[in-house]
């Protein structure tokens, strides 16, 4: 099992809400909280240190109090941003996240641990998909997939695909990797804000 003590989390704020009118997601507000408040507490329970990657807004980033990396390539998409960071991880592994699934599993390292050990690396499939974006890896595979950025790659999902990475089965935890793409789907993220959670 992986300690998580030995993880630094990694979640990506560098987007561009295109479909929401340029907004910056990770910074919507969900009722009294935002996007990112509910990913830190989530990210918190289960990594040792939390650096965000942004590309604007820094100052509002830079009040939670965490490192943040300013992304490098903001116009070169997640990748970009991931290649980027990495070099500011100290810890054997990451896990990396996008800033605007709110209601990440607290458990996703745990869930992880073991296909991470054995593979490197780590991607969930759930919600009928691959996410490409939720990364539990290792530093050697943190240096191929830099590799592969500076060979031209430009999509983690091809790195994926060219290592051939096995998925990690989560579809029990489909929900827990919505995220927040349209006005659609940010009303619904409220609405789900606002419910009592789960034991």
């Amino acid at each position: 099992m992986i300690n998580a003590a030995d993880v630094t989390a990694l979640l990506l704020c560098g987007g561009k809400g295109a479909r929401l009118g340029g907004q910056d997601k990770p910074l919507l507000s969900l009722g009294s909280d935002k996007i990112i408040d509910h990913l830190l507490t989530r990210l918190k329970s289960q990594t040792g240190e939390i650096i965000i990657s942004c590309s604007r807004n820094v100052a509002r980033y830079e009040a939670y109090k965490v490192r943040i990396i300013v992304d490098e390539t903001p116009d070169e998409g997640p990748l970009g941003g991931l290649q980027s960071a990495f070099k500011a991880i100290d810890t054997e592994w990451a896990l990396t996240c996008p800033g605007d699934i709110p209601f990440l599993a607290q458990e996703l390292v745990t869930r992880m641990s073991d296909d991470a050990e054995r593979q490197g690396v780590a991607v969930p499939f759930a919600d009928n998909e691959r996410q490409n974006l939720c990364l539990l890896i290792n530093r050697k595979r943190r240096d191929d997939l830099v590799e592969f950025y500076a060979q031209g790659g430009r999509a983690v999902k091809r790195w994926l695909d060219h290592a051939s990475i096995q998925s990690t089965d989560l579809s029990d935890l489909g929900p827990s990797f919505f995220n927040v793409n349209t006005a659609h789907e940010l009303e619904e993220a409220i609405e789900r804000s606002n419910q009592p959670v789960r034991p």
